[in-house]
């Protein structure tokens, strides 16, 4: 009886272990299927699974008797129909940690009732009925198949049946990208775990102390030989994964010690304390090779049960032949007959327990998927699962929402005197913060905008004033050099409005998206000379690039009047050809330091030409706005058309305007 309770604390040391494993959005969803194992295991063990490991035999295969069991038929049975209900219950949670964070739970619940009722029941039969009286009576204890307290028959079972659970549902998301290195999933809480794995530990003195099924002088050798594997097996996974991994990893230790202790379960009885010690160490490098055959296979064993649990109870099998004493093994084989006989053991168990489970599990999963959605395990079990919540999901879900609506007056909730409050508090101060210094920004934009506006309209209202003087002025002059220069001071005003016009509806007197501006600039010269985009064809490389306003706009003049130069004289009419315009950063170094090319393949100036001895108002204005506003040189090839070379610096001023 007392063995019994030290059995049953162990589900509450998978609780912790389990629940410390995993990520905090599903460990409500771990406890609770730790406990709703416990209660299905327990009603099926005593309606049908009792009866069928422990009944009367039929020819070693099946029990036939002791359906529903009534503590009438006596207090020695009553008891040790309890001790092994304990043990059922162990062998279905195994699965519960395997398979966290993606199963649904009514595909647990469904696992649980196969694995308690059907697999390990049957399987319990072949290994220990007659055990309770001492007559080895399944067909696999008859040909002398030893598991002394079930390190095949509790702890594989349950390993091959998550085995089988992980291939079908497949890996957590992101466990294994496509690309790249493989991604460790931390578990929300470690010292949890540590305290589990205490919890297991001590639930190991009536796991394998119990299944003398008596206290006998034995008892004390049983319990020593657990906790020295135990302790052999955490120590050696300390040191291997220190020496490999170059750090002490919390996990290791923690599987090292679990495996330790499952290996030795199977021989507990018949080995002295040196070969406890080398089994357990066994065990622990043994773990930790199946888990990096999971790894390479992208398996996701989300608290290395398989590693644990199968792989540390097919070796504790084995260590039963290799290691244990013959007289106390008490079967009458040789050792190498033994070890076929324990391989024998492991093969049947992998036959039935893999060989039932999965192809059920591949069937049920046809027609009722075994896993949870992406969104569900995206927000999390807890959520999805159960309808829970903590104050961090709904921290995070307001925060969620003020991104997607960009509404800055939703506050979190704030549950007082907790850290998740606390931190809830100072996000709202913050925000509180941010939203006054943007109703202070969103007022000065107001102002900016109503200044702007003022400014637009003067400007526009004297640019038409000298517009319509200079068209008044030119119906007196009789001089044809005259009227031609006013004629193009008219058309630099209408291009100065025009470049105005453009930067007043950007609303930006900070920046301006060149490549757009510079597009429409032409476009609009092209459609005001009349020129069609199908005689002259326009090329423009211009990167995609951010001017500030007083590197813009001579920038915009200069091309205005080279493109203008080109439309009016490069292309006699009839004669087609291109204009090439380029705008590059010349150098990563020196980010602010810019290359503008207008070329044309038309006539270009001829070259008996002294360009510098040209009177020309727009040569003038390219060169000054070149030297003077951007600070920067004008290069001129007159090969194959006019090429014009720009190299420049970005302006910067302290104050824009």
């Amino acid at each position: 009886m007392i063995c019994s309770g030290l059995v049953f604390l162990m589900q509450a040391g998978f609780t912790c272990l389990e629940s410390g494993l995993t990520r905090s959005k599903n460990s409500i969803n771990v406890a609770i299927k730790n406990i709703t194992d416990f209660g299905i295991s327990t009603i099926l063990f005593w309606s049908f699974g009792f009866a069928l490991m422990y009944g009367a035999t039929y020819q070693g295969f099946i029990g036939t008797t002791c359906f529903f069991w009534s503590h009438y038929e006596g207090p020695w049975e009553t008891a040790f129909f309890l001790f092994q209900m304990m043990f059922c219950a162990t062998a279905v949670t195994i699965v519960s940690g395997s398979t966290a964070e993606r199963l649904r739970f009514r595909s647990y619940i469904t696992i649980s009732i196969l694995l308690s009722c059907l697999i390990y029941p049957i399987f319990g039969h072949w290994a220990w009925n007659g055990a309770q009286m001492s007559i080895p009576s399944g067909w696999l204890a008859s040909i002398g198949f030893v598991d002394f307290a079930g390190a095949t028959v509790v702890h594989s079972v349950g390993g091959w049946v998550a085995l089988a659970a992980l291939l079908v549902i497949g890996p957590r998301e992101g466990r294994f990208p496509h690309d790249g290195a493989h991604r460790k999933i931390h578990g929300s809480n470690l010292p949890l775990s540590v305290l589990g794995v205490l919890l297991l530990w001590m639930g190991w003195f009536g796991f394998n102390g119990g299944s003398t099924l008596a206290l006998s002088d034995h008892v004390a050798g049983i319990i020593t030989n657990t906790f020295l594997a135990g302790a052999s097996g955490s120590l050696v996974t300390l040191t291997t994964g220190w020496i490999l991994r170059k750090q002490a990893e919390v996990e290791l230790v923690i599987f090292g010690a679990i495996a330790g202790l499952v290996a030795i379960t199977a021989t507990a009885h018949a080995v002295n304390a040196i070969s406890a010690v080398a089994i357990g160490g066994i065990a622990g490098i043994v773990m930790l090779g199946f888990d990096y055959l999971l790894e390479f296979f992208h398996i996701d064993d989300a608290v290395s049960a398989i590693p644990v649990h199968l792989g540390a109870g097919i070796w504790g099998t084995l260590a039963v032949a290799l290691f244990g004493n013959r007289e106390l093994i008490g079967t009458g084989l040789n050792r190498w007959d033994q070890l076929l006989t324990q391989c024998i053991g492991i093969g049947v168990c992998l036959l039935w327990t893999f060989g039932t489970s999965y192809p059920l599990f591949l069937l049920i999963n046809r027609f009722f998927p075994l896993r949870v959605t992406p969104e569900d395990e995206y927000i999390g079990l807890n959520v999805s699962e159960h309808g829970a919540t903590t104050e961090l999901l709904d921290m995070f879900r307001t925060m969620d929402s003020q991104a997607q609506s960009g509404d800055m007056s939703l506050r979190v909730p704030v549950e007082p005197f907790t850290e998740v409050g606390q931190i809830a508090e100072h996000y709202n101060g913050v925000m509180d913060a941010l939203q006054k210094e943007a109703a202070k920004t969103e007022d000065s934009l107001k102002e900016k905008e109503m200044l702007l506006r003022e400014i637009h309209h003067r400007v526009k209202n004297n640019m038409q004033v000298m517009s319509s003087l200079l068209r008044l002025q030119s119906r007196n002059i009789k001089d044809e050099r005259t009227l031609e220069m006013v004629r193009e001071s008219q058309n630099r005003i209408k291009v100065m409005a025009l470049i105005h016009e453009k930067l007043y509806r950007s609303k930006d007197f900070a920046n301006v998206e060149f490549n757009d501006y510079i597009k429409d600039l032409v476009n609009d010269l092209f459609v005001s000379y009349k020129v069609s985009a199908s005689n002259v064809e326009l090329k423009m490389d211009i990167d995609t690039i951010s001017l500030g306003i007083d590197t813009a706009i001579p920038c915009g003049l200069i091309i205005n009047e080279l493109v203008s130069n080109s439309l009016k004289y490069a292309f006699p009419k009839g004669k087609d050809g291109e204009i090439r315009i380029s705008l590059h950063r010349l150098s990563e170094l020196d980010s602010d330091l810019f290359e503008l090319i207008v070329c044309d393949n038309g006539v270009g100036i001829p070259q008996d030409l002294d360009i510098s001895k040209v009177e020309s108002l727009g040569l003038r204005l390219i060169t000054n706005l070149a030297e003077n506003q951007l600070q920067g040189k004008v290069e001129i090839n007159r090969d194959k058309g006019t090429k014009f070379k720009i190299t420049f610096k970005e302006a910067k001023y302290k104050k824009r305007t």
